[in-house]
Order: C-alpha cells, then sequence, then structure tokens
C-alpha cells in the first residue's frame, strides 16, 4: 500500500480512538453517600446500604441502611445510626461496637458533644442521650425531633422539629424551653459561647434567637434548605448551605448577624450544598458535584474535585441527584474528604 494511504490511516485509527470522558478517581459506589470523615489519617465514608469504607477496607455498620453519620471531636471514632434501630461506634481499626439499640425505630438524626463525652440520637419521637459512661437517657420533645445539636459547653441540647425548637437541660432532662418557629426547622447549631441559636428552615430560609433575650432574626432569600450550619473555632462567622453561592455570615458579639453582611462567594453556577470550615479555609459542595475552595481572607477560588465549573447551567440544581452531600477536613487542614448522592466519594491533599 502507499506510504501516503498507511499515513492517513494510521492517522485515522487514532482519531477513532474512545476518549473517556469519566472523571479520574474511584468509581461511585453503588448506594447513596451518607456521610465523610476522617479516623485519624484514613477517609471513612458512610453510605446508605449500612457499609462504610475505612482506608481500604469495607466496614458493615448496620444490617439495613445507615442514616446518619458523624465523627467524634478528637478524630478516634465515627459514629453513625441506622434504619435497623442501632447505634454504633466505629473506631481506628473499623471494630464496630453497638452502643444503642431501639427495635423497630429509625435512628435518623445525630449530635456528638464538643468534648465527644455525649451522643445524641434520634428515634420516633424520643431523643436518647449517652453519657460519658454510656448510661442513656432519655428527652421527649412535643413533636418528632429534625435536627440536633449540643451547646458548646455541653449542659444543653437544642431539638428541632416541625412546631420549633426545644432546649432541654441535660443535667436533669427537663424542658426548659421551646421556642416556637414556623418554616419547618431541618438544621440547627449554638453560636460561639451559647450566646445565638441557629435554625435552618425548610421555607426556605436562616433563622435565629439571641437567647438571652430572645431576640430573633431571619435571613431569607435561599433558594433551597440551609441544611448545613458550620463555623469556624472563634464563632466569628457563620456558614450556609443552600444558596447560589456560599454565604459567609459575619457574627457580631452581642448582635449575632443582626445588621451583618453575608460574604457572598460564588465560584460556579449552582446551589450549594455542603460546607467546612478551617481556620480561613472553606470547602464547598455543589448541586453537581463539584467541590471548590473558598480563602475566606482573601475571597480568592480554586476547582477542587468532581465536575470542572460550567459558564451555564444545563439542568435545576434543585433536581440534581449528584449533590455533595458531606465534606470534612483533615485535622492538619491539608486534605478533605467528600461524599456526594450518588456515592461518589473522594479525599486529596489541598495545596
Amino acid at each position: 500500500m502507499h506510504t501516503a494511504a498507511l499515513s492517513w490511516l494510521k492517522s485515522l485509527s487514532e482519531l477513532e480512538k474512545p476518549v473517556s470522558k469519566r472523571q479520574k478517581g474511584p468509581l461511585p459506589y453503588p448506594a447513596p453517600g451518607i456521610g465523610a470523615a476522617w479516623l485519624g489519617d484514613s477517609a471513612a465514608f458512610g453510605f446508605g446500604d449500612g457499609m462504610m469504607k475505612l482506608g481500604e477496607a469495607m466496614v458493615r455498620c448496620h444490617d439495613g441502611g445507615m442514616l446518619a453519620m458523624q465523627a467524634s471531636s478528637d478524630g478516634q471514632s465515627i459514629w453513625t445510626s441506622g434504619d435497623d434501630g442501632r447505634l454504633v461506634q466505629v473506631d481506628l481499626h473499623g471494630h464496630v461496637q453497638e452502643r444503642l439499640q431501639v427495635p423497630r425505630k429509625w435512628l435518623d438524626s445525630l449530635a456528638i458533644s464538643a468534648d465527644g463525652s455525649l451522643v445524641a440520637v434520634a428515634a420516633g419521637q424520643t431523643v436518647h442521650v449517652l453519657g460519658p459512661d454510656g448510661s442513656p437517657q432519655e428527652l421527649r420533645p412535643p413533636k418528632g425531633p429534625t435536627a440536633l445539636a449540643f451547646a458548646q459547653d455541653g449542659q444543653e441540647l437544642a431539638v428541632t422539629h416541625s412546631g420549633g425548637v426545644s432546649l432541654f437541660e441535660l443535667s436533669s432532662g427537663e424542658l426548659v424551653q421551646e421556642i416556637p418557629c414556623a418554616g419547618g426547622p431541618i438544621s440547627v447549631a449554638y453560636g460561639a459561647e451559647d450566646a445565638f441559636l441557629f435554625v435552618g428552615l425548610s421555607e426556605p430560609a436562616l433563622a435565629g434567637w439571641r437567647l438571652h433575650d430572645g431576640q430573633a432574626f431571619k435571613m431569607g432569600g435561599y433558594p433551597a434548605k440551609p441544611r448545613h450550619l458550620v463555623q469556624n473555632k472563634t464563632g466569628s462567622v457563620l456558614l450556609t448551605s443552600g444558596g447560589p453561592a456560599l454565604l459567609a455570615w459575619p457574627i457580631v458579639a452581642g448582635k449575632g448577624p443582626m445588621g451583618q453582611s453575608a460574604g457572598v462567594y460564588r465560584p460556579r453556577l449552582g446551589l450549594v450544598t455542603a460546607v467546612a470550615i478551617h481556620e480561613t479555609r472553606a470547602l464547598v459542595g455543589w448541586s453537581d458535584g463539584g467541590v471548590d475552595q473558598v480563602d475566606l481572607s482573601s475571597g480568592k477560588t480554586g476547582f477542587l474535585a468532581g465536575p470542572r465549573p460550567r459558564t451555564e447551567l444545563l439542568d435545576d440544581p434543585r433536581k440534581m441527584r449528584r449533590s455533595i452531600l458531606s465534606l470534612a477536613f483533615h485535622a492538619s487542614g491539608k486534605r478533605f474528604a467528600y461524599v456526594g448522592e450518588d456515592g461518589s466519594f473522594g479525599h486529596q491533599w489541598l495545596q
């Protein structure tokens, strides 16, 4: 065959080689993501089929589905709850210990105190609080719990429900305050020194109160539910999901976010579905499965993982089924982990 023809056939065969469009990294796990965390230096990912990927190992946590997952503040254990009525603790070696079993109940909300000595989990219309010795205490809010949060001093537990927020004193187990709140609270967090209480609403909106006098405030304009409420260690800034951008609310002593304008960071189009913070660096998870970083001190943003930012939206972000559900910094702040609604997951170093 003529040399020119051979050259032409070779170039044609190269053009016809299939080009992979799959994102580099592990394939999505065949179950929805629930949580991402770190156990020591090992990344951990919880999935809806009751399994946890810990390092290279797969650990069975629940006989049914996993519903919630959270790491202790010291990074030495992870707690998960499921539709099998079990609350379990996983240690650094992947050993699973059952800490509570509530037959025929879904355990779907979970919280751990700042010092790791208390764990609260919702089962039906009851909240079970495990103390340092593992003994359970039962709290009964007026309606079924939707979210839980410990006060930073560990002396109080906030329980959201369809009618508002119930505050329980843990030393006595008594309901000490009932805060009415319309709009359907779905997330909750205490502010610095427990001076403020913040809730995300199904409405969707962000609301809150200055606790010493009950002064209320509300910030609307969210196109989606603010499910993630995250603060830095000093409590000077509150990051929220649910917006078309990362919103960083300044928290001023005595005033909270009242009268303040949020910092707005929008490195891509879509909805923010998960947030995390370490010092002045924030991680932002998006409805399209992407992860970006934001330097809150300089305002600089950068792409980290998943699909790269687009110049136009191809789908309604509220209908996407690949949202990032959980983000976690390594204790050093130099690595992060993420997991998505579609089972996508990963971890990598930060530059």
